[in-house]
């Protein structure tokens, strides 16, 4: 991600992070970025910064192209494969679409409006937007959606500020969209119908979601971050400095945290790693402790007594099923307690 500067990459979760190199000839130029967005597998990006052409990557980042028109841009998405990619102008009123990784651009369905941002579910099929207050007055900002790809878009809703960011699950069904100076609206049916979340009204800047839509994230350049854990029933404000937090993304499963704060002494970008939740079966083969696989550095821990210090080891080796870590207990007597540790 990146603003007025340079576009920095990271292949190690967030631990190091070096600049990309998307000038044809060096020096790299400080660019106004404005938006970057990634493949599930971080394959291809697509990043856009205003002024200039689209600048795609197939290679995560070790190359780039510069294809479509010049604009000023407002927001990207891309699907999970990476083969639909958007990006939203803030200016002429269009939102492009690529079928092709980045090659070529077009318009799509949507009417002109002043867009703010973007989001589409992993396969593309169902894409988000909303704009902002047009040169029109009779234009107000709506929430949109396409649920063909982007051949034809249709408002479902109006709000009273415009939405700088929106975000959707993997199958487009749970979808978030945070006001700049407003409140942050839910959808759970593909955006037919919205409601208030139980936040504050703040200027939200930037949305992220796990890929089931359960974990949401919320960051307000009035300086915190929320976290919900419930698809955004119930919200809790994270452990966060205060900042003015820009941007969040965080990974599929919603346990590894990532945001961009501006300007000041805390001005960069934060990681964090949330803790797994441990899921606990009867089954006819014994007990199962499951946790996500995604979550790496984390060992599992047992005690009979949860009151005290006495936790041990559990040197069972974990079989993965389904994207979960598995161990099964076929004999256990008395109680017994569970916890994940850090290594």
């Amino acid at each position: 991600m990146g603003s007025y500067g340079w576009l920095y990459l990271s292949t190690n979760s967030g631990s190091n992070w070096t600049p990309a190199v998307t000038a044809a000839q060096s020096p790299e130029p400080e660019r106004p970025w404005t938006s970057v967005a990634s493949s599930a597998n971080g394959d291809v990006l697509v990043a856009v910064a205003n002024f200039v052409p689209i600048f795609c990557s197939t290679n995560s980042g070790v190359s780039w192209n510069q294809s479509g028109p010049a604009s000023l841009w407002s927001g990207a998405a891309a699907s999970a494969n990476g083969n639909l990619l958007i990006a939203a102008d803030h200016n002429d009123g269009f939102i492009y679409l690529s079928r092709d990784r980045g090659t070529t651009w077009l318009p799509s369905g949507a009417p002109k409006h002043t867009w703010r941002s973007v989001a589409a579910s992993a396969d593309g099929s169902k894409l988000f937007a909303t704009s902002d207050f047009g040169t029109n007055y009779g234009q107000v900002p709506e929430l949109f959606v396409s649920t063909n790809s982007g051949l034809n878009w249709r408002s479902t809703g109006t709000t009273a500020s415009p939405c700088q960011g929106v975000v959707s699950s993997a199958d487009g069904k749970k979808v978030a969209a945070g006001s700049y100076g407003g409140p942050v609206y839910l959808s759970s049916d593909s955006g037919e119908h919205w409601t208030a979340a139980t936040l504050p009204d703040a200027r939200w800047g930037s949305l992220a979601s796990s890929a089931d839509g359960t974990r949401l994230f919320a960051a307000a350049a009035e300086g915190f971050i929320y976290i919900s854990n419930d698809s955004g029933r119930t919200w809790a404000k994270a452990n966060a400095p205060e900042a003015t937090w820009q941007t969040v993304a965080c990974s599929s499963d919603g346990l590894r945290l990532f945001a961009g704060s501006w300007g000041g002494l805390e001005g960069g970008i934060y990681t964090a790693q949330l803790l797994p939740r441990l899921g606990i079966l009867v089954s006819p083969g014994g007990l199962i402790v499951s946790w996500p696989d995604s979550a790496q550095g984390f060992a599992l821990e047992q005690s009979s007594d949860i009151t005290t210090r006495n936790w041990q080891p559990v040197n069972t080796l974990p079989n993965t099923t389904n994207g979960q870590n598995q161990v099964v207990f076929s004999e256990l007597s008395g109680t017994s307690a569970f916890r994940l540790v850090r290594r």
